[in-house]
């Protein structure tokens, strides 16, 4: 497999960087056994990890843009694993509870990510290097909606905002899943569904912390058999 994928770089944002949160802390912290380095190890692979906390696609792509643009043969990579959508979709939720009736934007629109994300597997294939993007893993809605308004004062003008549905969150994180799958139709991308593997066991939410968007060390675990998976598949279809 190590053939295969000889060396890669993963973009991304706190899923991908391996960011968890420690009940017994109360702190965001960084798994040592993320999804990304349970793979590299696993497949011999030279792994750069250039996740950020809090990245949007625009922010990846600013990352990408120049690390491309400072490439040389001995720094360049065959992959780039490529995992947005998370921030992406989020919006201003102190804005929203205490302005509920105005018109609330997310950090990136779905058309801007859509263009966005081609351009980055553009700018990638010019390189010669090879994407691979990833579906998002599935948000917890309630527990997501506790975590963003536990220090709110108005939050029921969250609820107010989301016409009374939390699960509203869940369905509006889907179309950016969608988005990416949009993505892939249009660009002929390689792709690892992660969704699809959380969506199949009985109780996803006990992949992911208590803030209902973060993998926990068993979500990683399982994202790492997905990916082992993925390339297996992969290298038997080469075969």
């Amino acid at each position: 497999m190590d053939l295969i994928l000889k060396n890669a770089c993963l973009f991304g944002d706190s899923i991908a960087k391996g960011i968890v949160f420690d009940d017994l802390s109360g702190r965001y912290t960084t798994l040592k056994n993320n999804f990304a380095s349970l793979s590299a190890d696993s497949l011999g692979v030279v792994l750069s990890n250039k996740a950020k906390f809090g990245c949007t696609i625009k922010k990846g792509q600013e990352v990408i843009s120049r690390i491309l643009d400072s490439i040389t043969p001995q720094t360049s990579f065959d992959y780039a694993l490529l995992e947005f959508g998370g921030n992406d979709c989020d919006f201003n939720w102190k804005e929203i509870s205490l302005h509920p009736s105005d018109n609330h934007l997310p950090k990136t629109t779905l058309l801007e990510f859509t263009n966005t994300y081609e351009q980055i597997i553009n700018d990638l294939k010019i390189h010669n290097i090879t994407p691979i993007i990833m579906t998002l893993p599935p948000l917890v809605a309630d527990s997501y909606y506790k975590w963003i308004s536990k220090d709110l004062t108005n939050k029921e003008n969250i609820i107010l905002w989301l016409q009374g549905d939390v699960e509203s969150i869940y369905y509006w994180h889907e179309r950016y899943n969608s988005a990416v799958w949009e993505v892939v139709s249009k660009t002929g991308c390689r792709v690892i569904d992660i969704r699809k593997v959380f969506l199949e066991q009985k109780n996803y939410r006990r992949f992911l912390c208590t803030d209902g968007i973060h993998l926990n060390q068993e979500g990683h675990s399982l994202v790492h058999k997905v990916i082992i998976r993925s390339v297996e598949e992969l290298v038997a279809g080469i075969s």
